[in-house]
């Protein structure tokens, strides 16, 4: 039910009025049994007319109804089964039978009364429904002085007409057109007509009423229809489990080995990185789930309708770089596995097929939308939880525990360096992404349960893998290097048993695919969001298209992935961060939801330009951008504030890419210390 504009209230007589027809129409949908043939007058009688009421009132109870239904167990005092409203089935009057008199006999005389055959027992057909107010969904709920809702005139579509000759009678719509997940599986006690017109209701699987896979989701910036946010807060763990579980973070752990940690070292920096992941992951989830809207349309509240621009250029770019990473990967991984296992064929065309079929079938499934996108990471997230493993069961002996922590520990600098490393690939990666898939999210769920899942979904498998390379390559240094290039080739190398292969591209594939189908799914939205009218099925494509154009000239030029890790990725997440630190810390100052309207046209509650921010966003990205170091040459200017102080931006504290946690506490402690003026602002007057 929408919501009443403030400035109309209801009088206290109106309200009364409402309820007292309220009451007057459930009341009248109580079941009238047709009375039987009143006997014939006694001879007694004395034909006084005047003290003549009619036939004799008989006592009913709902167990004379023709079909009884079995009780399923303990339900409301107003039970919205007893409270079917219903109509008798009148007997069609033959043709040669003479129209009723105005005294009710229907007959002239006694003796045509008495062949009238017996009346049979009428039939009821339900016709609607009220419900009792316990079971109206709290987002239907009223409030303030609303009049009382009545489910069926608020989400009950009715299916079909009723009527005896069509044998149909009308069922409410089920409203959980959302997926299955795995908390939704019971059957519900939702009415379901039986194929006779008999008024029998029977429950009804939910999967009967799930949104159609493969119809395209209509919503795009605007908030996603109450109705259809049904997700339960355990849905955000699988959501983004099976789009981090890929193999290749076994990469990125043989590359903090490579930079010299330690087996220790190694498992604080990752620890410290998945934590730190947490911030923009949980926060961004929260957003998502309080405005229903992607995260590029909640970041216009802290930067204004205008300003927003800055972050969403940004994370259009991002998107397309670890969208093309993630296709490029799939690609090399494929033409690796070909020429290390002597496949037929050249790795050139295995890799070419790789990144047509990955990134057709990302963009397919994004293209339809929310509905096929969790159902495809709930299946890849079982699939990918037993590929990993397989992967560490065919693995498994070549651990040797004993001598990965014999290896010296390094400079406790470099465990600054590995966990940037991790928060970049984990959480700034996905932060400008978090709110998508929370989009249908209950309304009234709890926020920090929703946030728990999503960050432990998006944070244990990274952390598992990242470790679990790390121990391998510090259990064979030899092996380290060729892990960190190429974990596909480094794994095979390992000598794997032969059986192993195919299940090591799928575990490689199935993982990219997931990660790129929400990458494509977001970067949609954030071509919307800059002001691309073009809707989010075709904003979908034109990014899924840019994504795949950006993966065919990495899988052209690059070979290396520990470049890739250490180069681009550190650049693109110092922005990212301070964006972070800006949108967290008025995350933490906002006690109320966000005024949907206002994020979607000027002129609402929300500014175009909030110049502290803005200036936080920049400020934060020049001082990060000073304070960090690449390897690769066009590169080289980085970490120049490094160089003022004479400090050598490639060794020590200047190897650290300390500038990425410096970005972030820029922009969250500039917005905590900032913001909360405007934020009351904004929240006084949305309220």
């Amino acid at each position: 039910m929408e919501r009443r504009a403030s400035g109309d209230r209801h009088s206290d007589d109106e309200l009364a009025s409402a309820l007292e027809e309220e009451v007057a129409r459930i009341t009248s949908a109580i079941p009238i049994i047709v009375p039987r043939a009143s006997p014939e007058p006694s001879q007694d009688d004395d034909g006084g007319g005047d003290d003549e009421v009619g036939p004799p009132t008989e006592l009913i109870s709902f167990d004379d109804l023709p079909e009884r239904r079995e009780p399923t167990g303990p339900e409301p005092t107003f039970s919205p089964w007893v409270a079917t409203a219903a109509v008798p089935i009148q007997r069609a009057r033959p043709a040669s039978e003479p129209e009723p008199r105005a005294d009710g006999t229907g007959r002239s005389d006694a003796s045509e009364r008495a062949e009238e055959p017996p009346l049979s027992p009428p039939t009821f057909l339900p016709v609607a429904r009220a419900e009792p107010l316990g079971l109206v969904p709290p987002e239907l709920a009223p409030r303030d002085s609303e009049p009382v809702p009545v489910l069926s005139d608020a989400i009950v579509a009715g299916a079909v007409v009723a009527g005896p000759e069509t044998g149909e009678v009308p069922v409410p719509a089920d409203s959980d057109n959302d997926v299955l997940d795995d908390a939704e599986a019971d059957v519900a006690a939702e009415p379901q007509a039986s194929a006779e017109t008999t008024g029998e209701f029977r429950p009804r699987d939910k999967k009967a009423g799930r949104a159609a896979l493969f119809v395209p989701e209509t919503t795009d910036l605007e908030p996603t229809p109450v109705e259809q946010r049904l997700g339960h807060a355990s849905r955000m763990f699988w959501l983004w489990f099976a789009g981090t579980s890929s193999l290749i973070s076994v990469g990125v752990g043989a590359t903090l080995f490579v930079l010299g940690l330690s087996l220790r070292q190694l498992l604080v920096a990752t620890l410290v990185g998945v934590a730190l992941s947490f911030l923009p992951l949980g926060l961004g989830t929260l957003a998502g789930k309080w405005s229903g809207q992607p995260t590029l349309v909640v970041s216009r509240a802290s930067f204004g309708l205008r300003g927003n621009l800055v972050p969403t250029v940004l994370a259009l770019m991002v998107k397309l770089f670890w969208g093309a990473v993630l296709l490029w990967l799939a690609g090399s991984a494929a033409g690796s596995l070909t020429t290390a296992e002597h496949w037929p064929g050249s790795a050139l065309a295995a890799t070419a097929v790789a990144l047509a079929v990955t990134a057709f079938v990302a963009v397919a499934v994004a293209y339809f939308g929310y509905a096929l996108v969790a159902r495809i990471q709930l299946v890849l997230t079982i699939a990918s939880a037993a590929l990993i493993a397989l992967m560490v069961a065919a693995t498994w002996n070549h651990v040797d525990v004993t001598r990965a922590l014999a290896v010296p520990d390094a400079l406790w600098t470099h465990v600054l360096t590995g966990a940037v490393i991790v928060f970049s690939y984990v959480g700034l990666a996905w932060a400008m992404s978090s709110a998508e898939v929370a989009r249908y999210q209950r309304p009234l769920s709890s926020g920090g349960a929703a946030m728990l899942w999503a960050t432990f979904g998006a944070g244990v498998p990274p952390f598992v893998l990242v470790s679990y390379g790390g121990l391998l390559a510090a259990s064979d240094p030899t092996a380290a290097a060729e892990l960190a290039r190429d974990p596909v080739a480094g794994l095979v190398r390992l000598g794997l048993p032969g059986w192993y292969p195919v299940p090591l591209l799928l575990a490689v594939g199935l993982s990219l695919i997931s990660a790129l189908v929400l990458t494509v799914y977001s970067a949609g939205f954030t071509l919307d969001a800059l002001g691309v009218r073009l809707g989010r099925r075709w904003s979908t494509l034109a990014a899924g298209v840019g994504i795949t154009v950006v993966g065919v000239l990495l899988a052209a030029t690059v070979t290396d992935l520990s470049a890739v890790i250490r180069g681009v990725p550190t650049a693109l997440s110092v922005p990212v961060a301070a964006w972070v630190g800006v949108f967290s810390g008025e995350m933490m100052l906002r006690t109320r939801r966000f005024h949907q309207a206002s994020l979607l046209a000027r002129g609402g509650e929300y500014p175009d330009w909030r110049w502290t921010n803005l200036g936080l966003l920049i400020g934060g990205t020049v001082v990060g951008l000073g304070l960090i170091s690449s390897p690769l040459p066009w590169l080289a200017w980085e970490g120049y504030l490094f160089r003022l102080v004479g400090i050598d931006p490639h060794a020590g504290i200047g190897a650290s890419n300390i500038g990425v946690l410096v970005a972030l506490g820029v922009g969250l402690i500039g917005a905590l210390v900032s913001g909360a003026p405007a934020v009351r602002r904004q929240e006084l007057a949305a309220g």
